[in-house]
């Protein structure tokens, strides 16, 4: 009779994320998240997760001369744009998996990715735009950890986008993660071959935890290539150059 009991518990709480999820695709993130905080008096396993229900994480955020919005279905035409760009692609991640045989399948993987928590998915995406709406890259969060309160980060930018628009997506982040989410440390993998990437990431306040000697495969030379480790605690991400960058580039106008 337990075990009947638990089954029946454990349906009906898929059947309510099953429903959130449905709503959220409909872009009623308010009426989601209700629905969960409604059932989490009930369920103790819902309660302990309900804060990553809260529509902030499908919120856009908006600072100064940087937009962040939440990477979905509707992205999928800029998604193509910058997977065809081979030099954007080899420096953002040059071991991204294989893209869809068709939009109509990227929509649907975008989509099934926004609606996603993040303590199913592990990971959050925006898309990098500047103050017009006009989308100029990617920022991710990868590997994210509720438990230790850490997550990699990944952020490509086409080169022609607005001076100090990939440094301001930077700042948002770091406001919406630290101060925000409170967590506790971000990290981040560079090419040991990218030194441009290496230098702005130290630029931001990150240190150089270590070097992954031969770590990954380098698709387009066939050999091994090292991977720089670098970190940033809560505690180190607001140093006077950090909050002097944000007030220039991330004030209201």
């Amino acid at each position: 009779m337990l075990l009947e009991f638990c089954d029946i518990v454990a349906s009906d709480i898929k059947s309510i994320i099953s429903q959130a999820m449905a709503l959220r695709s409909q872009r009623r993130f308010q009426q989601a998240y209700e629905l969960i905080a409604k059932e989490a008096i009930q369920h103790e396993s819902i309660k302990r997760s309900l804060w990553e229900h809260e529509p902030v994480f499908w919120s856009d955020i908006n600072a100064g001369i940087c937009q962040l919005t939440r990477r979905n279905g509707a992205d999928a035409a800029f998604i193509e744009q910058l997977w065809g760009k081979p030099d954007f692609l080899y420096s953002f991640h040059r071991h991204a998996g294989k893209f869809p045989n068709s939009r109509q399948e990227l929509v649907k993987i975008l989509e099934r990715e926004f609606v996603s928590n993040i303590g199913t998915s592990h990971a959050l995406h925006w898309i990098v735009r500047d103050r017009k709406s006009q989308p100029w890259g990617i920022l991710s969060l990868v590997d994210i950890s509720l438990l230790h309160r850490r997550a990699e980060v990944l952020l490509g930018v086409l080169p022609d986008a607005p001076l100090g628009l990939s440094t301001a997506a930077m700042l948002t982040l770091f406001q919406f993660y630290f101060r925000g989410l409170k967590f506790n440390k971000l990290y981040s993998l560079v090419y040991d071959d990218n030194p441009h990437s290496l230098k702005g990431t130290l630029h931001l306040g990150f240190n150089v935890e270590g070097r992954l000697r031969k770590h990954v495969l380098d698709p387009k030379s066939g050999t091994h290539i090292n991977l720089v480790q670098t970190g940033l605690l809560a505690e180190d991400a607001f140093t006077p150059r950090n909050e002097r960058l944000m007030r220039r580039l991330l004030a209201p106008k």
